[in-house]
Parts: structure tokens; sequence; C-alpha cells
């Protein structure tokens, strides 16, 4: 809050702690945080409560994130299903400002139960819905019209369209996704964050082809 954010996001995802807290493939834990599903989610209610109480944000302006169906990490758990539905119907009495979920399957989907999606847990949770990973413009729009979900987060698509919302908004198309070691390899800005916008693109081959030699034709004597 000191650094001027308006909120701010639990990260309850991708194996991490929180994450492996509420995934029974991990919690191992035979005290009060471990065993029932109740147990499993203690840990991630105690951070929200903790955040109002201390005065640094309103339930209002917290957010926190999950990955039902992800493998990074090592995570997926046979009782993913029952458990995630359980944990949006415990935080919807939170208020809270939205549940980002991970049920897209393309960051590795660990295939222990069938693929939990956002619209699965609208019926146990009435506030904000925020979809990811994997999707196009098409598949955003289209969760959010049927009211799986009210908001779309895109990352990786990010990387090689820095202009994204222009280019959706346009119906301009979209930069093929940047190679997966820009993601993590120690490259600075190359292949990171030294993508052209669209219109730089166009600027960029305009100027190419009007540097372009023509060709002079002779005309017969």
């Amino acid at each position: 809050k000191e650094a001027g954010f308006d909120g701010v996001e639990i990260h309850s995802a991708n194996g991490y702690l929180v994450d492996q807290f509420l995934q029974s493939c991990s919690n191992k834990r035979t005290d009060e945080y471990g065993g029932s599903m109740e147990n499993r989610l203690r840990m991630l209610t105690e951070i929200v409560e903790g955040i109002v109480a201390s005065g640094a944000y309103p339930s209002n302006r917290i957010g926190f994130r999950i990955s039902p169906n992800g493998a990074f990490g090592g995570m997926g758990s046979e009782d993913n299903v029952e458990m995630f539905e359980y944990v949006a119907k415990e935080m919807n009495k939170y208020d809270l400002a939205y549940m980002h979920v991970m049920d897209g399957l393309g960051f590795g989907y660990h295939g222990k139960t069938k693929p939990v999606t956002c619209a699965q847990l609208r019926k146990y949770y009435d506030g904000i819905i925020m979809c990811n990973v994997g999707l196009t413009k098409e598949v955003a729009e289209g969760m959010i019209r049927s009211g799986a979900a009210d908001m779309a987060c895109f990352g990786r698509l990010y990387i090689s369209n820095p202009d994204l919302p222009e280019r959706f908004a346009n119906n301009w198309p979209v930069a093929d996704p940047a190679p997966y070691e820009t993601w993590w390899a120690h490259t600075g800005a190359k292949g990171y964050t030294d993508w052209p916008t669209y219109e730089q693109e166009q600027a960029q081959k305009a100027t190419e082809t009007a540097e372009e030699p023509t060709a002079e034709v002779a005309s017969a004597q």
C-alpha cells in the first residue's frame, strides 16, 4: 500500500506456498492446517483476514488466484474438484475484489481430475471471476458473454503484443507468441520487451516499401 498499489492479489496458485496448503498432494500436515478441506483453506483465509485487520486494504481490494488444473511445480490432486469448489464457496463469504481462476490447460494439466472450470465455480462464487490461461479474444469474450467470467486476463500474449487491447479493439491481427525461452532466459530486453506494436509494424513496412528501388523500363527505340 505504501508503494501506491490500489489492492493486492494473493498468489494461491502454481505450486507456491498457499497452493501447497490447499492441495492434498502437497499438504501432509496433521495440525489445524492439514487434513480436512477446512484446515487446508485456513492459511488463505487467515491471510485475507490478516490484511483486513491490519488496515492495509479492505476486503474488496483483495483478490486471490488459484490454479486447480495446473501441473506446474508438481501440483495436481485427485480431490481438486471438491477442494476448489469448497474454496470458491468459502471465499465467497469475504466480499473480495475477485477470484482469479487459471482454468485453461495451456500451462500444464495434471490430468488427475476432470478440469475445473470458471462456469463450474460460478455456482459457488457470486463475486467477480477473472479467467486466465491460453485465452484468445474469441474465447474470452465467449466466457464473459456466458456469465462464466466477468473479466479475462492475458499474460504470455502480452509479450509479443504490447498493444494487445488495441489489437483486440481494432480487430488487428495478433503477433505469434514469443518463443518459450524468452519467458525465463536472461536475455534482457531482447525478445521480451522489444516487440513492436501493430502500428509500429505497419510504419516499418511502409518505410521499407518506400525504400525499395524501382525498376527502370527501357523503351524500345
